[in-house]
């Protein structure tokens, strides 16, 4: 059974002039454990556009794994570029998740894009890395996965896992709720959903 201990805020991107690209926000974090540091991956943003509306990026910071509170390098740039005209990852790529595979690193990552009648919608894009994981090259412009007959919503939250040789995927989707408070709209999705992949071609379970 774990026992937890909060160690109270170890990394604020405001801190850092890396860009206005990494401005605000620490969201959705996953890690890649090495022998000596943790990598944590997190999403971030610039300020907000004319309309008030935000993209969001994926970056990462390095810890010292002895000393938490110790900040060894941050992202100079995003791990990955937003998508291009049209695409599934126009205005977001988060939240991420990283697996090493081989001599590579594979991230499973939200691709965001706006919509009209809810707020956004999204789909999962898939990229490897080279270089241990500070940046990414996708495989193609399209979602690894997206909408179905059955499943029409969101597909978002990935995390990838291995046991015994064989890839585990978890994602968020199946329902959404859309909600309206003080003239905003909230989005609530619900699932429980698992996938058995060999990395990029899935078998839902």
């Amino acid at each position: 059974m774990f026992r937890w201990k909060k160690l109270g805020r170890i990394f604020n991107p405001s801190d850092y002039a890396n860009g206005v690209w990494l401005n605000e926000f620490a969201q959705a974090p996953a890690v890649l454990i090495f022998e000596d540091i943790v990598m944590v991956y997190f999403s971030c943003r610039p300020p907000a556009d004319s309309n008030g509306q935000y993209v969001s990026y994926s970056a990462y910071v390095d810890l010292d794994r002895k000393n938490l509170h110790h900040v060894l390098e941050v992202s100079q740039q995003p791990i990955l570029q937003l998508g291009t005209l049209g695409t599934f990852d126009e205005f977001g790529t988060y939240p991420v998740s990283v697996i090493k595979h081989h001599d590579k690193y594979r991230a499973y990552y939200g691709g965001w894009t706006r919509c009209e009648s809810v707020p956004f919608n999204v789909a999962i894009g898939y990229a490897e890395s080279t270089d241990e994981g500070k940046t990414f090259q996708k495989i193609g412009e399209g979602p690894l996965l997206s909408y179905t007959l059955d499943e029409p919503f969101i597909l978002s939250g990935p995390k990838i896992r291995k046991y015994n040789d064989i890839f585990i995927f978890y994602i968020a989707g199946k329902k959404m709720f859309s909600i309206m408070v003080n003239r905003n709209r909230y989005i609530y999705i619900r699932s429980g959903w698992q996938f058995l992949p060999t990395g990029i071609n899935f078998t839902k379970t």
